[in-house]
């Protein structure tokens, strides 16, 4: 336990002591080393660009002559810098919205909300203008991912480099439709590198 404690303590400690002055590639205008909302629309903008031209996805539409509904689920913060991937969702659920490409349920919270609501309606609304429960769509496709974090250090200077994926599956079949991350050059911006602060 001792031992676990101490490395948790010297991780803590080796992440205070970079220097976001020092910061080149992503984030330059933010001056951090850490992914931040910024990093993420571009992420978003990049990976949206592969979805809307997928094949695979095109073939949704040509064979059921409608666009695919999807649904975002878990994308997993696995940098240990407890980043709000909420923020990579909504901004691919926007962004691909936009581009009429998917159609989108509403996000789970929101849904079980509306469903109160119809229940509400059911008991307390005219008949004639009561929403009818049980007839809502359902999802084609769930989006969900991952973003993972690989620092390496050399000398006085840290390489922080964020690894973002994101997954398209099948809701019915639960086949995987399409597995997408940034271009080349999106992944050399997400590489940020900052200087270490003598101690």
């Amino acid at each position: 336990m001792k031992k676990i404690l101490v490395c948790l303590l010297a991780s803590i400690l080796a992440l205070s002591s970079v220097s976001a002055a020092g910061v080149k590639r992503g984030g330059n205008a933010d001056l951090t080393i850490y992914l931040n909302e910024s990093d993420a629309r571009v992420v978003c903008k990049d990976i949206v660009a592969q979805i809307i031209t997928s094949p695979r996805i095109a073939k949704f539409e040509d064979k059921n002559g409608r666009a695919p509904i999807a649904t975002v689920g878990k994308i997993k913060d696995e940098t240990g810098e407890f980043f709000d991937t909420q923020i990579i969702g909504n901004s691919l659920k926007t962004a691909i919205l936009n581009s009429g490409v998917f159609e989108f349920m509403a996000n789970k919270d929101i849904r079980s909300e509306m469903r109160e609501e119809l229940v509400d309606q059911a008991d307390h609304a005219r008949e004639e203008a009561a929403k009818e429960m049980d007839s809502e769509d359902a999802a084609d496709y769930m989006l969900t991912g991952s973003v993972k974090l690989m620092v390496q250090t050399a000398g006085k200077k840290q390489e922080r480099t964020y690894i973002v994926n994101i997954e398209v599956t099948d809701l019915q079949t639960h086949r995987t439709v399409g597995m997408f991350e940034p271009s080349e050059a999106v992944k050399d911006y997400l590489k940020k590198i900052g200087k270490i602060k003598s101690r």
